[in-house]
């Protein structure tokens, strides 16, 4: 019997080992675990999760993987859509908004002449993501656009609307980075960058789109605080050199690669990347006007508390 305890013990033991990422005073090696979308969020943390052996990166497909981390508290960083976040800190206060880093990646793009929101009078436009980012992009200016009349069509994501568009069977479609830069680099579109028409709408340079989530247990471990730092250093580093974001993402995900380094190249700069000292005002404006279109259930219902914020 004391030997079955005994085995047991070692076993368990062997499991806390292997499942610990962070603990070093006992000759733990440190290990970051990150779990990041496909598409601009992952292409702007490429150079930090290529080739770093301190981190185990992630890439997924959807919102739901990043549903199940936060909820499993299974990761060390989760990267994931603000109002997302938000949501899941109603749920368990597990995670932490560190920084946004994507303010908008968003385009309405058309084969013919698209100058202005008014000329999407009377037209159907084909949008990917209902209740996410997209659609409520699009749908807040829309409601502020209010003299115009849109029909607005649903697909299942951005490849499925640019495949319309390429087709010719859908005249506008709501697009983003780094996928329309592909398109762009074979068709002649007419481009209005979303970006710039939420500028104009709310007096903001953009909106908060994709940010970086840490479990609240480690963030004040050092090798936490430094890989943070590392992180923001990637991002900055990918509006300074975007060849070299380009090349590693290439290596970090296939969706990458088959875009090819060229189109990473052009469309980082249409993913506005970028580091704010303080995003808390520009996160509750979002939020708040979430609540005023009725999406309040894509965010939690109501405003983060301070905690939320790192």
């Amino acid at each position: 019997m004391k030997k079955i305890i005994l085995s047991l013990f070692i076993l368990l033991m062997g499991l806390v080992v292997t499942s610990c990422t962070i603990t070093n005073d006992e000759g733990v090696k440190e290990e970051l675990s990150i779990i990041m979308p496909s598409g601009t969020p992952a292409l702007g943390l490429a150079e930090y999760a290529v080739g770093n052996e301190d981190v185990k990166a992630e890439v997924v497909a959807g919102s739901d993987p990043l549903v199940a981390a936060f909820t499993s508290v299974s990761h060390d960083v989760i990267v994931a859509p603000v109002n997302l976040g938000a949501k899941m800190y109603q749920v368990n206060q597990e995670y932490v908004l560190f920084k946004t880093f994507v303010w908008g990646n968003l385009y309405l793009a058309s084969k013919s002449p698209l100058n202005s929101f008014k000329d999407l009078d009377g037209k159907t436009v084909v949008a990917f993501g209902k209740n996410s980012t997209p659609d409520i992009v699009m749908q807040a200016l829309l409601k502020h656009h209010s003299d115009i009349n849109v029909t607005v069509e649903y697909v299942s994501d951005v490849a499925e609307a640019n495949t319309l568009l390429a087709g010719g069977k859908a005249e506008i479609v709501v697009t983003a980075e780094p996928a329309i830069s592909k398109l762009k680099s074979k068709l002649n579109l007419s481009i209005i960058d979303l970006q710039d028409e939420w500028a104009k709408m709310t007096g903001n340079e953009s909106y908060p789109q994709a940010g970086i989530f840490v479990k609240k247990s480690i963030t004040k471990h050092k090798f936490i605080k430094d890989q943070l730092e590392e992180m923001k250093n990637a991002i900055i580093n990918a509006n300074a050199n975007p060849s070299v974001c380009a090349e590693k993402a290439v290596s970090l995900h296939s969706s990458f690669a088959t875009l090819g380094k060229e189109v990473l190249v052009a469309a980082i700069p249409n993913c506005h990347y970028q580091i704010l000292e303080s995003d808390k005002e520009a996160v509750n404006y979002y939020l708040q006007m979430m609540m005023d279109l009725g999406f309040s259930k894509q965010m939690g219902g109501s405003l983060p508390v301070d905690e939320f914020y790192y």
